[in-house]
């Protein structure tokens, strides 16, 4: 039976000069190292999932105690603003660890959000009081 490794480090990250790769050095628990490259879409798409399966794990813990809701994942800061020449409203989130997720979304959608912020900022200003 093969023996099962966990990365325990990564001592390592860095993007080629031409921006062609990104490289991650990583530590296994036996003490090996490996070194994984991905190019720019297939770490975007690495990140992406392993974002969603964190998500997905938290809503089924969330449901397995008896709460509908997942609990929120905090961020440190948000910013929106208009591409330029483009006709779509970018969305920006800073997690607490850094990673910053940016969203495009329609001016419709973005015009909705406003309101759904509004509310949701007065509402909370309520409970505080």
């Amino acid at each position: 039976m093969r023996e099962v490794t966990f990365v325990t480090g990564m001592p390592q990250t860095s993007v080629t000069e031409d921006g062609n790769f990104a490289i991650m050095e990583l530590i296994n628990s036996d003490g090996t190292t490996q070194v994984l490259r991905f190019s720019p879409s297939m770490m975007l798409d690495f990140v992406s999932k392993v974002f969603q399966l964190f998500v997905n794990q938290r809503i089924q813990t969330a449901r397995g105690s008896g709460h509908f809701e997942s609990q929120p994942i905090p961020a440190l800061n948000s910013v929106a603003q208009s591409a330029d020449g483009s006709k779509s409203v970018i969305l920006g989130i800073q997690m607490q660890n850094g990673l910053q997720v940016v969203f495009s979304i329609q001016p419709t959608e973005a015009e909705e959000l406003h309101r759904q912020l509004g509310k949701a900022v007065k509402k909370s200003r309520r409970n505080l009081n």
